[in-house]
């Protein structure tokens, strides 16, 4: 399994969340596992996938095209995107 994590703003969950799932069904993936949990700092979604290749798409493209914010944030504008820490041993994102 894959994972890839996003930390979001709660005000623009809906509206990533759609644009994930119009992505996921234009591609043909599917999540094999989708988790949502708010947290201090906004909501966390983690989606696992049961082929790599899946997530790494899934995250390169949500890197930059959403306005997810990483755990790090120094208000650069590159710092937006996915938390992706890189692939362990046991292929997982996050």
């Amino acid at each position: 399994m894959s994972a890839v994590e996003i930390r979001l703003n709660p005000s623009d969950l809906s509206r990533e969340m759609s644009a994930m799932r119009v992505w996921l069904d234009k591609h043909r993936f599917e999540a094999s596992s989708f988790s949502c949990r708010h947290e201090e700092d906004g909501v966390l979604i983690c989606l696992e996938f049961a082929r790599a290749f899946e997530a790494e798409a899934f995250a390169n493209h949500f890197a930059f095209e959403t306005n997810a914010r990483t755990a790090v944030d120094d208000g650069d504008e590159r710092a937006r995107g996915p938390l992706i820490t890189g692939l362990s041993p046991s292929g997982m994102v996050g």
